[in-house]
């Protein structure tokens, strides 16, 4: 853990602001998942249509706006054009380490730590304040990142990086943040020189002293996900 900290330090001062992904291994990429195939990604429109369809009667709460539509699909894990990110680098670290001992034991896993103002400045947005954000639902250059709005044969813009309201408990406690892709699946670490984003690399052998060292300081699932299955989830681990 002292390694994993003395890491992230070397990449941001306590006043920079930095988000981070985690990765179980390696050889993931830095695209959402709509965008990992490039059929699905022609077909998103349709996809949120029938979501819409489909979830409306199980709704108490009907989104009025098309972010608000895309933010409940990412919630539930449907594919869309957002990959989340988390301000809290133990968050990134803790899913980083969720595979064991699964399909990816034996791969290093990676924390991705990113910059997301160095990013938003690759697709022209700069502000005076230093540290500002766009922000979902209130910035309109966030408008041509909507699905209805993104036409390729018109324009292709750089990835960019924004926040949102946390409107669930989930979201909250993930410290959850998101960057959004346009017309194009380009990966984050591939947007212009790559001054806004490292890559931190854990060895497959020292994941499990990681692990138990989370476990050590309480973070565990319920810390990220804090909901009923996550607590009968953990009764069933008490009694074994």
């Amino acid at each position: 853990m002292a390694e994993f900290i003395a890491a992230i330090r070397e990449h941001a001062a306590a006043e920079e602001l930095r988000w981070y992904r985690g990765h179980v291994s390696e050889t993931f990429e830095l695209v959402p998942s709509i965008a990992r195939n490039p059929d699905h990604l022609k077909a998103e429109l349709n996809a949120i249509k029938v979501f819409q369809q489909r979830s409306r009667p199980l709704l108490e709460r009907v989104p009025k706006t098309e972010w608000e539509w895309i933010f409940l699909m990412q919630h539930h894990g449907a594919p869309t054009r957002l990959l989340d990110w988390s301000e809290n680098p133990l968050a990134a670290l803790f899913f980083a380490l969720e595979d064991p001992p699964g399909k990816f034991a034996a791969d290093p896993a990676i924390i991705w730590v990113m910059d997301p103002v160095a990013l938003n400045a690759h697709a022209g947005h700069r502000h005076e304040f230093s540290r500002d954000l766009l922000a979902f639902d209130l910035d309109d250059k966030l408008k041509g990142y909507q699905p209805s709005q993104v036409n390729p044969k018109v324009s292709k813009m750089n990835p960019v990086a924004g926040i949102g309201p946390q409107v669930s408990r989930r979201m909250a406690a993930q410290s959850g943040t998101f960057t959004v892709i346009h017309a194009d699946a380009t990966k984050i670490d591939e947007v212009g020189d790559g001054n806004h984003i490292w890559r931190l690399r854990i060895p497959s052998d020292a994941k499990e002293g990681l692990r138990e060292e989370l476990r050590l300081l309480r973070v565990e699932d319920f810390t990220y996900f804090p909901d009923l299955d996550r607590v009968a989830k953990h009764i069933k681990e008490v009694l074994q």
